[in-house]
Parts: C-alpha cells; structure tokens; sequence
C-alpha cells in the first residue's frame, strides 16, 4: 500500500473514532463536582486542591450513561477532628441519592479531613491524592458497588465487566475472573479498595506495562508515596460499571498510534 492511502486511511479511522466517541458524549448526560465549604476547617489554599481533585475527575468521567436524570453531585468537603495525627487522614462517601436507569447514583456526599494531619498532608504533597481517593468514594467506588451488583461484601471478588475486562489487559491478568478487592484493615477499608498487601508493606506483584505496583494505586486501602501514587484505567473503568462514562488514558501505544496519525494528517494538509 503506499504512504498516500496508508495516510488516508489511518485519517479515516481517527475521524470515525472521534465521531464514535462525539455520539457517545451527545447520548449520556453530563457530570459534575461542586463543592460546599460552608462547614469550614480548610484554609484557602487546601480548598484550591479539593478544586483541582474534583476537576481531574471531572476530565476523566465526564458523564453518566444515557437516560439517567441527574447531572453531578454536590459534596460538603470539610476539615474536622478525627483521630489526631497519624490515623485516619480522611473520610468520604454519599450522602443521598437514588436509582437512575437501573444504576443507583449519589446526588450529594461528604468528605471531610482530619485537621490534625492536614498541614502535614499540604506539606509533604499527599493532600491531592487523598482528596482524588476521597471523592472517588463519594461517586461510588467502594460504597455503591454492591448495590450495583458488581461486588458481594466478603468475597474480596470484584467482577463489574469493564473493570475486569481492562484489569486482565492493563496487569497482565488474562486468566483471572474478577479484580481482587482488599478484605483486611477493618471497617473502611475491607470491602471498599483494590487489593494490596495489608498495611500497604509490600509490594504485591501485579504490574501494569510500565511497571507501576497494584501497592501505588490511587484506590487501594493505604496510602504511598505521593510520587508513586496512579489512577490506573481499572479504576476509571470501575466507573463505566457504576453508570458513569469514564474516558480512560490512553495506553503508551495509543499515544504513538493517535501521534502517527496526527503527523499523517497535518503533512497531507500541507501538501494539498
């Protein structure tokens, strides 16, 4: 084949994907985060992280699946005393909401911060990424799932089709039947996380293509090291089970793909 109709048709399978995923977006229902301060506790600058947290989430899941009537959720973010430094640096989760086209959704929720840790957590750089952790729980991750049929409490066995499906491919897990789900640390984390080593001492094993443990995951039960710590597709596509439409990132190879293309096509405008 030569370059010219290699070009031509790599250009039109990016238009029809752009057009498949425009459909897409034009079909479901919009999402957004918005944040109520009012039960104070967070100075200014910890209240510009909780805005840049819900504005992540609101690139990545970007709306609901059809035909479900609501547009975001609004979380009262706070920071109060929990249990002194050290503990628990956070809790989050719905507060109200309902069922939607067969997903049950929240439509408010709450996250609040223990003030004892969180002039450390600004300090050493955690505070974002705990608040991405929080959040994910007051959108469902963890809290909604058994009631959306993609998880049963004690099995440790999550098997949403679109999680799973990306968890074999993104970890190398191709034989395995459901994505494994932290049982240990007690209320609060058993059930809620992605699975790891208790206490988060080790590593588990499970990599992703770039080498990242299942241990740095934003969804497991502790938190690491703020530089180690991703959001890997898994978790994104967690969403898509929970009746959100999430946009996973790209893989290493769709960069490349989706870059050839783009040089393909602006070369082609060039010499036309």
């Amino acid at each position: 084949m030569d370059r010219k109709k290699q070009l031509h048709r790599l250009g039109y399978a990016l238009s029809v994907a752009i057009a498949l995923a425009t459909a897409t977006a034009q079909a479901a229902t919009s999402f957004s985060l918005t944040l109520d301060f009012t039960g104070g506790g967070l100075s200014a600058s910890q209240q510009a992280v909780f805005a840049d947290a819900a504005t992540f989430w609101e690139n990545h899941v970007t709306g609901y699946q059809p035909v479900i009537g609501i547009s975001g959720i609004t979380i009262a973010a706070s920071g109060s005393y929990i249990d002194g430094l050290g503990g628990t640096l956070g809790e989050g989760g719905p507060t109200a909401g309902g069922t939607f086209n067969g997903y049950t959704l929240a439509t408010t929720g709450i996250i609040q911060l223990d003030t004892a840790d969180l002039t450390n957590m600004e300090n050493n750089d955690s505070l974002y990424d705990v608040i991405l952790h929080e959040m994910a729980h007051v959108m469902g991750f963890g809290t909604l799932w058994t009631d959306n049929g993609v998880y049963t409490n004690g099995t440790g066995q999550y098997t949403g089709t679109n999680a799973l499906a990306t968890y074999k491919n993104e970890f190398n897990q191709p034989g395995t039947t459901f994505v494994p789900v932290e049982l240990g640390g007690g209320t609060g984390t058993a059930n809620g996380h992605w699975d790891e080593v208790n206490g988060g001492s080790g590593p588990t094993g499970i990599t992703d293509s770039l080498g990242r443990d299942m241990r740095d995951e934003l969804m497991t039960g502790w938190v690491d090291k703020p530089a180690k710590i991703f959001v890997s597709r898994t978790t994104l596509a967690s969403f898509t089970d929970i009746g959100f439409v999430a946009v996973p990132e790209p893989t290493a190879m769709a960069l490349v793909v989706i870059g050839v293309v783009g040089i393909g096509l602006r070369r082609r405008d060039r010499a036309a």
